[in-house]
This record gives structure tokens, C-alpha cells and sequence, in this order.
């Protein structure tokens, strides 16, 4: 199933991309993305994402949805198999397993949809190992006259996570009219765990991450043997806290953890000494990107 192209017509995609569905499958042609509208705002706090879990009807909401993006005929029950662009390579594409992640309906009737694909094997089983990521893709949709009209496309905008899969969707305003969400996403290797937060707007027509994968969470605690002389783990709580007049608020970091170190060369049945550690940093939205403004983010790389 794998198959590589250049980004001549893949019919495929062009069949995908004229396809629609209401309550049932049906022939509705999709816009390509326009500019979007400024989003009313999503309720806040932020919830967790509805739950992905097959056979629930939450999944099969959000397996309607992909239907109407790429059309009746690549859909199975639990995914779709699509024509996508390659992430490192966009003029090039490949057959992707694509699963439905975690949907929300903003307050101006859009829905929007957070997707993973992996690159597909001829069984249509997804292709990853313990270093393959997941890739990211995102939707905008409106139902007119009970057809899904498809607003936005973002496929395979971001490699987030490991074994093929990225990890929890949070819904977040990322300021005033901004729907966005977020993406924590990492992996365990080797005893040594380390996870990132990727920022996404939802109104932006070039999806891209905004805050490059900032680092809350490390620890080593699986790999913590008599024969290391420091042990660490570090945990980072962020919420978005309000700037006067940005166009995005900034985000801010809170981290407790600890860190226990004895001296080079002690016996390894020596305790170490055990030091609680609190931190914070402040990012603030540059235009491009968020940069860390205050503070220090203190998680370990890994």
C-alpha cells in the first residue's frame, strides 16, 4: 500500500476532495480553505478533548466528518485511507491511515477535527516504530443545508509524538476571537521520559505550531539505578494568562519537581540528597513564534 508520487493529479485525492456527507454520504463539492472568519470565542476553561474510543458516538461524529473530507469510498469503520502530502516533503505523496483524535464545535457553527496518520502498509496497517511520529491534521467544517462543507485543510502539518501517535488535544482560546488547541506529545526511551506542548491556531490559513514543541515534563525515573548519582523529575502546568492588546496571550509555565544527587564516585548504596524544585516561564507571541520572556523553563532534555 505504500506509494509514493509526485505531486502530479492523484485521483484519488481530487475524488477525496469533491466528496461530502450529511447525516449519510453524499455528493457535496468542498471549497477550497478561504480566509477564515474570526471564530467566536470556544467555552473556557478548556475541556479535555472528547474521547476517540471505537465504537463510541463521538468517534463516529468525527469519522462523519473525515467521510465528508475525503468522500465515502476511502473510509473503513475505525479510519480513512488517504492520498496525503508527505510532512518533509509537500510536493510529494503517499497513502496515509488517518484516525479520527478529537473534534470540537465552536461557538460560529464551524466544527473542527484533529487527526493522526501514519504512512500505510498494503494491509492498510499503519507504518511506525518506537521513533516514528504521529502526524497531525486538521479540519474545518460547516454543515449547510445538511451537507458538510469542508473550510480548512491541513494535513500532515506537524511530527508530534512516537510509535506513530501523538498524545492529548486540549481546546484553548489563544486570545481574544482565537480558538486554537493544543497537542502534548513525547515518548519514553530507555527509562527516560520526556514530553512537549505544541500550540495551534485554528484561524490562521497556514497551520503551523506555534510554540515549536516547548518542553513540560521530564523524568527518569524508569532508568534511576543504584549506579546514577542524579535522579530527576520535572512537571510543568501551563495555562494561557491574558496581554492587554496582543494578538495572542502568553503562556505561562509552572513547574515543580525534585532533583537527588549524591557525589561522583559514592557508593551506590550512598543516599542521595533530595532537593524540591519550582520554577516559571512566561512566553509571549513575537509574531511568529512564542519566546520565553520571563523566567526559565527548567525541564531536563533528555
Amino acid at each position: 500500500m505504500v506509494k509514493l508520487t509526485m505531486a502530479a493529479p492523484a485521483a484519488l485525492l481530487a475524488a477525496c476532495a469533491l466528496a461530502g456527507c450529511g447525516k449519510e454520504p453524499a455528493g457535496q463539492a468542498a471549497v477550497p480553505p478561504a480566509a477564515p472568519a474570526v471564530a467566536a470565542a470556544v467555552s473556557a476553561p478548556a475541556a479535555p478533548a472528547p474521547q476517540a474510543g471505537s465504537g463510541s458516538a463521538v468517534h463516529a461524529r468525527m469519522m462523519e466528518l473525515l467521510r465528508a473530507v475525503y468522500g465515502a469510498a476511502t473510509a473503513r469503520e475505525q479510519y480513512v485511507l488517504a492520498e496525503m502530502p508527505m510532512p518533509d516533503q509537500r510536493d510529494a505523496v503517499a497513502v496515509f491511515r488517518l484516525e479520527p483524535v478529537a473534534m470540537r464545535e465552536l461557538a460560529d457553527g464551524r466544527v473542527a477535527l484533529v487527526a493522526n496518520a501514519q504512512m500505510a502498509d498494503d494491509n492498510e496497517e499503519g507504518i511506525s516504530s518506537h521513533a516514528t511520529a504521529g502526524l497531525l491534521s486538521a479540519y474545518l467544517l460547516r454543515q449547510v443545508n445538511g451537507q458538510w462543507r469542508v473550510e480548512a485543510r491541513h494535513e500532515n502539518i506537524a511530527e508530534l509524538g512516537s510509535f506513530g501517535q501523538f498524545g492529548e488535544v486540549e481546546w484553548v482560546m489563544l486570545g481574544e476571537g482565537r480558538p486554537g488547541f493544543t497537542v502534548q506529545h513525547g515518548g519514553t526511551w530507555q527509562g527516560y521520559t520526556i514530553s512537549h506542548l505544541s500550540v495551534f491556531d485554528l484561524n490562521e490559513r497556514t497551520m503551523r505550531d506555534l510554540s515549536g514543541g516547548l518542553p513540560v515534563y521530564s523524568s527518569d525515573e524508569g532508568a534511576c539505578g543504584g549506579d546514577k548519582s542524579t535522579c530527576w523529575t520535572t512537571n510543568g502546568k501551563w495555562q494561557f494568562e491574558k496581554r492587554a492588546g496582543a494578538r495572542y496571550d502568553d503562556l505561562v509555565l509552572r513547574f515543580q519537581g525534585y532533583e537527588e544527587t549524591r557525589p561522583e564516585g559514592a557508593p551506590e548504596d550512598a543516599a542521595r540528597e533530595r532537593k524540591e524544585q519550582t520554577g516559571m516561564a512566561r512566553y509571549k507571541f513575537d509574531g511568529r513564534a512564542y519566546v520565553l520572556v520571563e523566567g526559565e523553563n527548567i525541564v531536563r532534555g533528555i
